[in-house]
């Protein structure tokens, strides 16, 4: 019995060694500048230990600021990709690219699904994602991790927001509102370009779809074709914080949607 149990024991500590990662966790890619970023956000499939949801970004850097991670401050997400992530084996996980199919969040099987590879079993520090492009055979990036973001994977954040297209930063301080969020998922839209009211669901864990509801509602594609998630980008809880939402276009990872949180 006891030689049962220690291989009970030894199966379990196994399989919860290849769950996949979660967390946050900063890379390296030949495509972005010497102070920016690439961030990967990783949250378990809650109904499957060994896979799932990735986000990842490029995150524009204020340059020559001294200091630890912590303090770095990111102006801006030039893109970001969506994933679903599935465990190979027990260093080797598929990601692969989501889109938006009749208001679901489903794989899209038409991208070559990338690869993510551990260094070290149960680690991030060494870890290659190789990712490819639509349409594309041989990879399109590779992004080496070596530590971790403080940013944070949010729930759905009610609240006032301001949707811009300033890559600058500029607009962080703006006190201006362009879009509502309820806490009963709804969204009221006043943009230039997108106008109306929009309900939302969680499509899949911390990822969501809008639909429009009523009539005059104009820019629909803009915000329903997406994945919107809300991501806590420079993280300073509990002193202060300022959560973003972001509308990822799957087909166009540079076409993002961004909005500043108002408080």
């Amino acid at each position: 019995m006891k030689s049962l149990a220690l291989a009970v024991t030894l199966l379990a500590s196994s399989a919860a060694a290849a769950a996949v990662p979660t967390g946050s966790f900063r890379g390296g890619s030949p495509l972005i500048g010497s102070s920016d970023v690439m961030a990967m956000l990783i949250r378990q499939d809650p109904a499957d230990a060994n896979a799932g949801y990735a986000l990842l970004a490029e995150y524009t850097r204020l340059p020559y600021i001294p200091g630890p991670e912590r303090i770095e401050i990111t102006k801006w997400v030039p893109r970001m990709y969506a994933y679903r992530v599935e465990q190979i084996d027990d260093t080797r996980y598929a990601v692969k690219p989501l889109h938006v199919v009749s208001g679901d969040i489903t794989v899209d099987a038409s991208y070559a699904f990338g690869v993510l590879t551990l260094k070290k079993k149960g680690s991030m520090i060494g870890a290659v994602l190789t990712r490819f492009d639509k349409g594309a055979t041989t990879p399109s990036e590779t992004v080496t991790f070596d530590g971790k973001v403080s940013s944070t994977w949010e729930a759905w954040v009610p609240g006032n927001y301001f949707g811009t297209k300033d890559s600058t930063g500029g607009d962080y301080l703006r006190k201006d509102v362009n879009t509502v969020l309820g806490a009963d998922k709804t969204a009221q839209f006043t943009q230039r370009e997108i106008v109306g009211a929009f309900t939302a669901a969680e499509k899949a864990p911390g990822m969501f779809g809008f639909t429009p509801t009523g009539a005059g509602v104009t820019g629909a594609e803009k915000v329903s074709d997406r994945i919107a998630v809300f991501v806590d980008i420079v993280n300073w809880k509990p002193f202060f914080t300022t959560d973003e939402l972001l509308l990822i276009n799957p087909n166009d990872a540079k076409d993002l949607g961004f909005y500043y949180e108002r408080h």
